[in-house]
């Protein structure tokens, strides 16, 4: 049996008549008599006593109404779930990251995004402060740092990330590029302050950068870049940052070099609706192929 039948079988009860039926379904009359026919000898049952005035249920064909009723309703119920599941790509995603990666490289991923979703309003937070994904301050989150504790929280390592020693082109033409820390002696430094980074980057600054070289300390990441870039001096900064990026030289990798990781993040109540899935997939997908070093 065709199902599609089951609503030529609909239309002719409810019209009475085959020319009723095909200006409803938008067919011949003779298509609606066909399939009429067809349906009949499927079923091995006479639905309709044909006359001339119409069409006539029969008792087997009256019994088969409400079932062919609630077959039309399930067929509206599942093209209904299938419509919202569709708009569930659509709706609003809140994206926190810190203003760095947000200027550095989310904003080309985010207009990538916005080809391939359009209807998928995406708020960017950013701020020096990890919001709180378990709490709904945010949906999805791009954090560098250890794997996330809590059990809640799932998601994908984007990168593992290494600092290095940077400067502009400028600067090299003019001073040189330390190619490792030896050379270092002499040259301006843009300090990473305390507040910012702790552990072994500052304990290798301590160790090989002169008090006298440092031209400047800052607590930002975003004003260690502008500062490495107008060739004020050289830098410490991610290589998953910078290493792509043609405004930058890559001097060296200190041998005891500060590590960690970069993550992209939701919440398990979360990672299942449609358009933080999106978000997760393209973004994972984004980086995992390279895009953002293009």
């Amino acid at each position: 049996m065709d199902w599609n039948d089951l609503r030529f079988f609909l239309e002719v009860a409810r019209a009475g008549t085959t020319l009723g039926a095909s200006r409803t379904l938008r067919v011949s009359q003779s298509t609606v008599a066909r399939r009429i026919a067809a349906l009949e000898e499927a079923l091995g049952l006479a639905l309709f006593d044909k006359f001339q005035s119409g069409y006539v249920l029969t008792e087997a064909g009256a019994g088969l109404v409400l079932a062919a009723e609630q077959a039309e309703a399930s067929v509206a119920g599942f093209t209904a779930l299938a419509g919202s599941s569709e708009r569930g790509l659509s709706g609003i995603v809140r994206l926190t990251t810190n203003e760095t990666f947000a200027n550095y490289f989310l904003v080309r991923a985010l207009h990538e995004f916005r080809k391939a979703y359009p209807n998928i309003r995406l708020e960017l937070i950013t701020g020096d402060r990890p919001l709180d994904i378990g709490g709904g301050e945010a949906d999805v989150a791009v954090r560098a740092g250890p794997r996330p504790a809590q059990g809640e929280l799932v998601g994908k390592r984007l990168a593992v990330d290494i600092w290095s020693v940077y400067c502009s082109p400028d600067y090299a033409t003019q001073r040189g590029i330390p190619r490792s820390t030896s050379d270092l002696k002499g040259h301006g430094f843009i300090s990473v302050d305390r507040k910012l980074h702790v552990g072994p980057l500052i304990e290798w600054m301590d160790a090989h950068v002169a008090d006298e070289d440092i031209v400047l300390r800052q607590s930002s990441l975003s004003n260690i870049i502008t500062g490495i870039e107008s060739g004020l001096g050289l830098g410490m900064m991610s290589d998953f940052l910078l290493d792509h990026n043609p405004r930058f030289i890559k001097c060296f990798t200190p041998k005891v070099a500060h590590e960690s990781e970069i993550w992209l993040i939701t919440h398990e109540r979360v990672r299942h609706v449609p358009r933080v899935r999106a978000v997760m997939d393209f973004l994972g997908g984004y980086f995992a192929a390279g895009h953002h070093k293009a």
